[in-house]
């Protein structure tokens, strides 16, 4: 079963605001009285009698604001408010009548505020000095989905539309893509190679791999990749890759490439076994849950978890079929798991090969959160959806590939805010096989036959 703590994440909220909080002091209250956490807070007190020898009773912040939007210059009640310190929820709140939320008894640190509300999307960062008891922070949002039926049209990132290449401009069948800590985005592609793109430079770089095929660990810049398919970074900072056809996962750490799983044979096994003793087949989705990583074990059927070096299974029994849900994971079905997401309650998969989104919930049950289970081109179906995000506040992203489009799930209702039909003009897509949410808030796509990257 998934732990209560994975889903203590290190992701960015899109359709949010980030506002980080330099706490450099704590607010000592000499007189006695109240004093409570927010939802789920941190450190929160509880009016009593913390330091009676030194006549201190509490110590803590209050956290407050209010969310407004800058479109029509209205409160917004009902927004979802995150509040964060580090990697933990720290509390959650829903504003209002007003649009205001409030944490109280926040001990000293530094802080993140999220909000989201219904089809607003937005992220900023600010950082400030807290001086007093009180923070006042009232967050705007100013930038929306479509809601009347059009769709996004995207901006180029990387790559040149419909070109194929492995030059500084150019990207072949692009795959997964993930941002890494220093705001650049990392790219796996068909050239055998882990790509790179900084921050407001469309120029593309080799991370790792020389481009040939084959395997082959050490140097990231003389190592051999065969089908590179997914990528996430771990907490620190670590590069793990799924090597599809060496059916093997790999981590670069200080430019050193090691195999953390997988024999190179071909297998689906139950687990129980160390990581690199255990045969895999096309691993493709990775994603860190808590410190462990998640995969899926594409063709091998199953979705499993890294532990101290030893592989658990999580979902999926090995055959090619779909079931389980409101039941508990392990005892489940998934066809062809392929893109991974953890959101701040569950764990996403993207299941391939039955044409729906599943997650996995913090008490370890399975169930289908978007798509029918028959391929389609309604809203509410899917065809072969190869990946998926989440935001803090559990607003999906799906990448429908061969729908050619972009769907967004929020409070449970999708809707199409980009692509449709296939193609390289301005709203159409072609193949979106990756998806992120980058720290400007924006959605970046990977279009594996458009061969490029694509920001919405």
């Amino acid at each position: 079963n998934l732990r209560n703590n994975h889903f203590s994440a290190r992701f960015r909220a899109v359709s949010a605001i980030l506002i980080t909080l330099i706490i450099m002091t704590a607010f000592s209250c000499k007189s006695g009285g109240s004093g409570g956490g927010g939802s789920g807070g941190v450190g929160g007190g509880n009016g009593e009698d913390d330091g009676k020898n030194g006549g201190s009773n509490f110590i803590g912040y209050t956290i407050m604001g209010r969310v407004r939007s800058a479109i029509t210059g209205g409160k917004l009640a009902g927004a979802q408010v995150v509040l964060r310190q580090g990697s933990q929820i720290a509390g959650t709140a829903t504003t209002g009548s007003d649009g205001d939320y409030a944490f109280t008894g926040m001990p000293g640190g530094s802080y993140q505020v999220e909000a989201a509300s219904g089809n607003y999307r937005q992220m900023a960062t600010a950082t400030f000095t807290v001086s007093s008891n009180k923070s006042n922070i009232d967050i705007t949002l100013d930038r929306e989905w479509p809601v009347d039926g059009s769709v996004l049209v995207g901006e180029l990132v990387a790559g040149t539309p419909g070109v194929s290449g492995s030059g500084s401009d150019t990207l072949i069948n692009p795959f997964g893509i993930a941002f890494g800590p220093d705001g650049s985005l990392y790219i796996v592609d068909d050239s055998q190679k882990i790509r790179k793109v900084t921050p407001g430079n469309p120029t593309i770089t080799d991370f790792a791999g020389t481009g040939d095929t084959g395997f082959a660990d050490g140097p990231a810049a003389k190592a051999l990749f065969n089908s590179l398919f997914g990528l996430c970074f771990a907490p620190n900072g670590d590069i793990y890759v799924a090597d599809g056809r060496n059916h093997r996962i790999r981590k670069i750490s200080n430019g050193e490439v090691t195999t953390v799983a997988g024999t190179g044979e071909l297998g689906s096994e139950p687990g129980g076994t160390l990581a690199t003793e255990t045969a895999l087949n096309l691993p493709f989705g990775l994603t860190f849950v808590a410190g462990e990583l998640y995969f899926s074990n594409h063709a091998g059927n199953r979705v499993q978890r890294i532990t101290n070096g030893v592989i658990f299974n999580i979902a999926g029994d090995g055959t090619e079929a779909s079931s389980g849900d409101e039941g508990a994971a392990p005892a489940s079905q998934v066809w062809k798991p392929a893109g991974l997401a953890a959101g701040p309650d569950a764990l996403y998969i993207a299941e391939y090969g039955a044409h729906r989104i599943r997650k996995i919930n913090m008490q370890g049950n399975i169930s289908t959160v978007a798509g029918t289970g028959t391929p389609g081109a309604a809203v509410n179906q899917l065809r072969n959806a190869r990946a998926v995000a989440v935001d803090a506040v559990g607003t999906l992203y799906i990448a429908d590939s061969l729908n050619h489009r972009l769907i967004r799930v929020y409070n449970g209702t999708p809707t199409v805010i980009a692509g449709g039909t296939q193609g390289l003009g301005n709203g159409q897509m072609k193949r979106p096989e990756g998806i992120a949410i980058g720290p400007d808030g924006y959605i970046y796509v990977a279009e594996n036959t458009g061969h490029r990257i694509m920001r919405y």
